[in-house]
C-alpha cells in the first residue's frame, strides 16, 4: 500500500513540473547603451591649405598669403643654335692638272677650315662665342665623286663632348655608274661644349673643322682622283636646346601674357575684408647676364583694370653678374602693387580669385654693351614673384562648411533612445548647425535638427559650447546612415580671425536595447 502510495505522490510531481514548464515566460531585461560615434574638429586648415594660411599671434588677424610665380620666362626664351645646315665642299679644282694615282699611305686630301654660322638672331645682332648643349644632334653627309673607296675622317676641332673632339670617321663608298658614293653618321650632342671664337680666339659664330680622306684598303685596284672630283660634307644640326651660352643675344622683344590662381580653393562665402594691413607685391628678379626692360600694359583682378601710379610703362632692370658660370649676384626690382593711388585694393575685397598680366620683355635695351660678355644659364632664368597678403579681419555671410558623416548599421534591438551632438566652438560670431539625418531605409526617412552655437574666442581661449538631442529608435540606428552637418556664419561687419579658431563635433547615442532570452 505504502509502495503505491509512492508512485502516485512521484507521478504527480512530474506531472506539475511539466505543467509549470509549458506556462513560464521568456527572460528578458533593458541594457543601456552609450556608444560614441563621431569626434571631429573642424579648423581652417579644413577650409584653406596650410601653405597659403599664417596664424595670427596674440589676437592678432591670421594672414592669408600667397607667394607664386608669374610665368613670364621660360628655358625657350634662351638663346641656343637654330637648326642649322653647314655644307663643305672639298675639290681639288685647279690643282690637279691630270689625273694621279690615289696614294694608298697617307691622305690624299688634309684640309682645316672654319666655318661661320650665319642664322643667328636675324636682326638682331646676336653672336655666340661659348655654348654648352643641354641636347641636339649632328647628323654628317659625305658624298663623294671618287671612284674608289675612302676612309674619311671629319671633326669639328671646337666642339668637344667630355674633352674629345665631336666628329665621325666614315668608310665612303666608290662611285660608279654616274651614282656618287653616300656615307651618314649621325652625333649626339648632348653635354657638347662649343668654343666658336674661332682659331683668333677672338671671333664669334666659328665652328672649326678637321678634314682628312685616305684611300681604303679595301680598295684591289689603284683609282685615279681628277680636278673634277670632289667630297662635299654636308653637316645638319637639329634640336639645339642651350644649357649655358655666352655672347651678345641680341635686342629682342619678347611678348608675354600670364596668370595666376591666387585663392579660389578658399570657401568663404560673400566675404568683404577690411583690407587694412594688406600686401601686394610684384617682385623680379634677374638672374641672366643681360639688361632687361620689363614693360606691363595690362594688369586685371578678376577682369577688372588695376589703376596704379607707377607699374605701366618700363622698368629696367641691370644684368646679373656672373664670373666664370658661377652667379655672384642677381638684381632684385620691388613693385608695390598696394601703393597710394592704386585701387588694387578695392579690387580684392570679395577674396580675388584670377589676376592677370601682359606686356613684353626687351633683352639688351642698350645694345652689346658687355662686348660679347652675355651670360645665360637655363637653370638661373629671371623669377617674377607675386606676392598677396590679406588679414582675416572680415565679414561673411553664409555656408562655410558641408561635411558628411557615416553611421554604420548598429544591431541594438527595441532600441529606444537619442543621438546626442555636442558643438564646442571658439570661432568669434554665431555660427548656426543644420543637421540631417538620412536613414538608410527604403524611403530615406530624414530627421533634422539644428541649432546656435554662440560666440566663442579663440584668444583667450574661450570655447562656447551647444547641445542637441534627435530622438531614435531601432527602425532608425538599425540601418545605418548619413549625417549631414551645414554650418554658417553670418558676421556683424568685419571680424578678427586668428586662425586658431575651431569648432569640435561629438556624436555618441545613448539608449536602451531589450535583449530577451527564451
Amino acid at each position: 500500500m505504502l509502495g503505491k502510495t509512492k508512485l502516485v505522490l512521484a507521478a504527480l510531481i512530474v506531472i506539475i513540473a511539466f505543467h509549470s514548464c509549458g506556462d513560464r515566460e521568456a527572460l528578458s531585461w533593458e541594457s543601456e547603451i552609450f556608444l560614441p560615434l563621431i569626434d571631429d574638429n573642424i579648423t581652417w586648415s579644413s577650409l584653406i591649405p596650410d601653405s597659403l594660411l599664417e596664424l595670427g599671434e596674440g589676437g592678432e588677424p591670421a594672414r592669408l598669403v600667397y607667394r607664386g610665380p608669374f610665368d613670364m620666362f621660360s628655358q625657350d626664351d634662351i638663346p641656343a643654335l637654330p637648326d642649322t645646315t653647314l655644307l663643305n665642299i672639298f675639290s681639288m679644282g685647279n690643282e690637279l692638272p691630270i689625273a694621279i694615282p690615289v696614294p694608298a699611305d697617307y691622305p690624299f686630301m688634309d684640309i682645316t677650315s672654319d666655318m661661320l654660322v650665319t642664322n643667328l638672331g636675324e636682326e638682331s645682332g646676336a653672336y655666340i662665342r661659348n655654348l654648352v648643349l643641354g641636347e641636339g644632334t649632328m647628323t654628317f653627309t659625305v658624298e663623294s665623286t671618287v671612284s674608289g673607296i675612302l676612309n674619311m675622317s671629319y671633326f669639328l676641332t671646337s666642339v668637344t663632348v667630355n674633352g674629345e673632339p665631336v666628329g665621325i670617321d666614315l668608310e665612303v663608298p666608290a662611285a660608279a655608274g654616274g651614282v656618287n658614293g653616300i656615307a651618314t653618321s649621325t652625333v649626339d650632342l648632348t653635354g657638347a661644349i662649343f668654343d666658336m671664337t674661332g682659331s683668333n680666339g677672338t671671333s664669334n659664330n666659328i665652328i672649326q673643322s678637321s678634314f682628312t680622306a685616305i684611300n681604303s684598303p679595301l680598295n684591289s685596284e689603284v683609282f685615279y682622283i681628277t680636278n673634277l672630283d670632289s667630297l662635299g660634307v654636308k653637316i645638319e644640326m637639329h634640336g639645339m636646346k642651350a644649357a649655358k651660352a655666352k655672347g651678345y643675344f641680341g635686342n629682342v622683344n619678347l611678348d608675354y601674357g600670364t596668370q595666376v590662381s591666387l585663392i579660389d580653393t578658399v570657401p568663404v562665402p560673400n566675404p568683404i575684408l577690411n583690407l587694412e594691413g594688406a600686401v601686394a607685391k610684384l617682385r623680379i628678379d634677374n638672374l641672366i647676364g643681360m639688361d632687361l626692360r620689363m614693360i606691363f600694359d595690362t594688369l586685371l583682378v578678376d577682369g577688372s583694370v588695376v589703376d596704379h601710379p607707377t607699374l605701366y610703362g618700363a622698368h629696367d632692370l641691370p644684368r646679373a653678374q656672373w664670373i666664370d658660370g658661377d652667379l655672384i649676384n642677381s638684381t632684385v626690382m620691388e613693385i608695390d602693387l598696394g601703393e597710394p593711388g592704386s585701387n588694387i585694393f578695392d579690387l580684392m575685397e570679395t577674396f580675388p580669385q584670377l589676376l592677370r598680366m601682359a606686356g613684353s620683355v626687351e633683352l639688351n635695351p642698350f645694345g652689346d654693351v658687355s662686348f660679347g660678355n652675355d651670360y645665360v644659364d637655363v637653370d638661373y632664368i629671371p623669377e617674377v614673384e607675386l606676392e598677396i597678403e590679406i588679414p582675416f579681419h572680415m565679414g561673411v555671410d553664409g555656408v562655410v562648411l558641408e561635411e558628411n558623416y557615416t553611421i554604420d548599421p548598429m544591431d541594438f534591438p527595441k532600441f529606444d533612445g537619442r543621438l546626442l551632438v555636442d558643438f564646442t566652438s571658439t570661432f568669434p560670431v554665431e555660427v548656426i548647425a543644420d543637421i540631417d539625418y538620412v536613414v538608410n531605409d527604403s524611403i530615406s526617412t530624414i530627421v533634422s535638427v539644428d541649432a546656435v552655437i554662440e560666440a566663442g574666442r579663440s584668444f583667450p581661449d574661450t570655447p562656447a559650447y551647444s547641445h542637441i538631442e534627435i530622438p531614435v529608435n531601432q527602425a532608425i540606428i538599425e540601418p545605418g546612415g548619413t549625417i549631414h552637418l551645414v554650418l554658417t556664419v553670418r558676421t556683424d561687419g568685419a571680424q578678427i580671425f586668428t586662425g586658431y579658431e575651431n569648432i569640435r563635433v561629438q556624436v555618441r547615442i545613448e539608449g536602451t536595447q531589450l535583449i530577451e532570452v527564451e
